[in-house]
C-alpha cells in the first residue's frame, strides 16, 4: 500500500509518497490550480491504481495555529 500525503499551500501543493513502512518513495510539487492537480494525479498513478491520499488541514486564519 502507498500513501500520498499532501501539504497544501496557496500557490502550490507538495506531495510525498510513502510505502507501508513509511519509506519515502518520491516527492512532487505542483501548482495549486487545475493543471497542477491533474499533474499530481498523473504522478500518483505510478504507484498503482489505488494509492491512499492524506491531505494536511490547509485552513488558516484567526485562532489557527
Amino acid at each position: 500500500m502507498v500513501v500520498v500525503g499532501i501539504d497544501p499551500h496557496k500557490s502550490s501543493h507538495t506531495a510525498v509518497a510513502v510505502d507501508q513502512t513509511g519509506r519515502r518513495l518520491a516527492q512532487k510539487t505542483v501548482t495549486s490550480d487545475r493543471d497542477g492537480l491533474l499533474r499530481l494525479r498523473s504522478w500518483a498513478s505510478q504507484f498503482g491504481t489505488g494509492p491512499r491520499w492524506a491531505v494536511e488541514d490547509g485552513r488558516s486564519g484567526p485562532g489557527r495555529r
